[in-house]
C-alpha cells in the first residue's frame, strides 16, 4: 500500500503514532514495540511513522518520507531471515556480518513493492522527490525497522538495535551535510556500531564499522 504524503494534519498524524505505540505494547500480536528502546520510538514519531511489527514495515522513500509504502511479511520471510542469521550465533562478529547479510536482502525484498530497486548510494539533493531513492535518514530508520525484525524474531543474541545517530558530513566549499545511520550496540563489550545502508546501491551490503569511526567520516564517503 502506498501512501503519497501524509493525508492529515501533523496534530492528528502525531496523535496516531503515539496511539499506535500505546496499542503496540499492549498487544498480544506480533508486535516487538515492546523491546523497543523509547528513542528509537521518537525518531519513528518525529516522522509520523508507525512503529514496525513483525508482520509489517511502513518502508520511507523519495525524500523526507515523501512516500511511504506498507510491505507485508510472512512466515517465509521470517523463515529467510532465519537461514541467514543461523550461522551468526557464535561470535558478535559472525552477527554483524550476517545482519548486514539481512539488510542487503531487506533491500531486495522492499524493492518490487516500494519501486526502490534503482536506489543509489549516497543519493543527494538533486534526485529529491525521487520514489525509488532514499535519503540517509530514510535509509537509516528503514535499516531500524528491519534489524528490529531481527531483534523481535530472536535473532540477534549478541546485539541491542540502539536509535539513530547523525553526524556532519564535509562538502565541498566548506559546507556540511548530516548524514544518518542505524546503530547496534554489542551487548558483551558495549561497542556500537554504525550499519550505513546510505552508502550502498540497492540491495547491496551495508556498511558497518565501529561508530566511533563512522562519527570520525572513515568509511566510504
Amino acid at each position: 500500500m502506498r501512501q503519497r504524503g501524509s493525508g492529515l494534519g501533523e496534530m492528528a498524524m502525531r496523535a496516531w503514532s503515539a496511539l499506535a505505540l500505546i496499542v503496540g505494547l499492549c498487544s498480544s500480536g506480533p508486535t516487538i514495540a515492546a523491546a523497543i528502546d523509547p528513542e528509537i520510538a521518537e525518531r519513528f514519531e518525529d516522522l509520523s511513522l508507525p512503529l514496525p511489527t513483525l508482520d509489517r514495515i511502513v518502508v520511507c522513500h523519495g525524500f523526507a518520507c515523501k512516500y511511504r509504502t506498507e510491505i507485508g511479511f510472512d512466515a517465509s520471510d521470517h523463515s529467510a531471515l532465519k537461514k541467514l542469521m543461523v550461522k551468526a550465533a557464535t561470535s558478535p562478529e559472525s552477527e554483524r556480518k550476517a545482519a548486514a547479510e539481512a539488510v542487503a536482502w531487506y533491500g531486495r525484498r522492499i524493492a518490487p513493492e516500494a519501486g526502490t530497486a534503482g536506489a543509489k548510494a549516497r543519493a543527494g539533493a538533486l534526485l529529491s522527490g525521487d520514489a525509488s531513492q532514499f535519503d540517509c535518514v530514510e535509509s537509516a530508520l528503514n535499516t531500524t525497522s528491519l534489524l528490529l525484525m531481527l531483534q523481535g524474531l530472536g535473532l540477534l543474541r549478541h546485539h541491542r538495535v540502539e536509535a539513530t545517530v547523525s553526524r556532519l558530513r564535509p562538502r565541498a566549499l566548506g559546507f556540511f551535510q548530516v548524514h544518518s545511520t542505524a546503530v547496534l550496540k554489542d551487548v558483551h563489550s558495549g561497542v556500537k556500531w554504525a550499519v550505513d545502508s546510505w552508502v550502498s546501491d540497492s540491495g547491496q551490503l551495508p556498511d558497518v564499522r565501529p561508530l566511533s569511526e563512522w562519527y570520525k567520516g572513515d568509511g566510504p564517503e
